[in-house]
């Protein structure tokens, strides 16, 4: 496993994220509670982060081949 190349990780965590907001967004406070609508922002951020880094991840595999 080279950590360098590994996007795969990265792209589940991104996709678990984006469910934490695709659920947070649909469920509101009476299904997800409080605290999931209080880290709302943070799972978009750690969503967009994690997608961003497999991105470049990707490219970077895909430009040396």
């Amino acid at each position: 496993m080279n950590l360098e190349e590994d996007y795969k990780p990265f792209v589940i965590s991104g996709i678990i994220f984006f469910l934490c907001v695709t659920i947070t967004t649909l469920g509101g406070i009476e299904i997800v509670g409080i605290w999931m609508d209080a880290m709302y922002p943070i799972f978009i951020l750690f969503s967009t982060a994690s997608f961003a880094i497999a991105w470049i991840r990707w490219k970077k595999i895909n430009e040396k081949s």
